[in-house]
């Protein structure tokens, strides 16, 4: 059981037109949006000089939008750095859509390198992605890759994420909150990292886990699609997709996860062709279409976005087997 590749990969490049996204476009979320795809997306600028010596470059998140899902137009600036808190770089977001308001997480960097004391999950909110409210950094661990689940459990909202990404091991975890202020409160957090339902957790073989795409909702299951992180002699090797199960009516309780990966990194687009690195596909992003597939948007060697689709049922039962 793969997903299959989209034909005419890789569906978004850089634009060398416009030089905040000139370098890289890569780890989409996507979201339904007034009978469109809408694609929000990482852009790496151009180099931008600080002194004779150095420069960097600039990460912003991007818009685009689709009528069918693999051609995008109408690419902008949806937001970058504005605060102390991402004062370096905004990175990496997910969408999830709950009662008429789109919730954006991302990772937000203040400093430069990144430290884990710099790098923060953060949270804006949007009705239309004409405008954007930031609502700041919501969790006071090093964290990132994380997203609100789709509906509520017993009226409460349920936030996934990865803590500790930069001090492995790292575990992705499920946190329960009942109102957006309690995200932003530190005593909150004091006692809802102890109580957090631990999805996946690092271990001394595999000491870096991390969450990918949102859930889609099937039957009786919420699938995620999570990278498979290859990490050996102290180097990044590969990303690749997994799946993940979680039960339905009680998403604390994982119900499987595919032994082998979904998706690795083998055509050229996918490559990184920088030892130690290999390769990249990175699961950021996934919808369910009206035909039951699975489609996955993913960030292929970070650098442009793909795409990828694959049966939903046989997809469950491929994972439930075992595979």
């Amino acid at each position: 059981m793969r997903f299959r590749r989209y034909l005419n990969n890789p569906v978004l490049i850089p634009n060398a037109r416009n030089w905040l996204e000139a370098e890289a476009v890569f780890n989409p979320a996507v979201t339904y949006y007034s009978n469109k795809v809408v694609m929000l997306y990482r852009a790496i600028s151009k180099p931008i000089p600080r002194s004779p010596h150095e420069s960097i470059k600039l990460s912003t998140i991007f818009y685009a939008e689709s009528k069918d899902g693999f051609e995008f137009h109408s690419r902008r600036m949806l937001f970058g750095p504005e605060y102390p808190w991402e004062s370096y770089a905004t990175e990496d977001p997910r969408i999830t859509f709950v009662n008429g308001v789109y919730y954006i997480t991302y990772t937000a960097v203040s400093s430069m390198p990144p430290r884990p004391d710099t790098v923060h999950l953060a949270l804006a909110v949007s009705e239309d992605f004409s405008k954007v409210a930031k609502l700041g950094p919501i969790c006071p661990y090093n964290s990132k890759a994380g997203f609100i689940f789709p509906r509520k459990y017993d009226g409460m909202y349920l936030l996934a994420l990865t803590i500790n990404p930069d001090l492995p091991p790292s575990r992705a975890v499920l946190v329960k909150f009942s109102k957006l202020e309690d995200l932003l409160d530190p005593e909150f957090w004091s006692s809802a990292i102890v109580e957090a339902k631990i999805l996946l957790q690092g271990t001394a073989e595999k000491p870096f886990v991390e969450l990918g795409s949102p859930p889609i909702e099937l039957d009786s299951y919420w699938l995620l699609l999570v990278p498979d992180i290859v990490y050996e002699g102290g180097h990044f090797r590969e990303f690749r997709v997994k799946a993940l199960l979680l039960d339905r009516d009680d998403p604390s309780r994982v119900v499987g996860i595919s032994k082998k990966p979904l998706l690795s990194p083998t055509l050229e687009y996918e490559l990184t062709f920088s030892e130690p690195l290999r390769g990249v596909v990175f699961p950021s992003g996934a919808l369910r279409d009206s035909n039951g597939k699975v489609v996955l948007y993913y960030g292929a060697a970070d650098r442009y976005v793909a795409v990828a689709e694959a049966d939903g049922e046989a997809l469950v039962k491929y994972v439930l087997k075992g595979g």
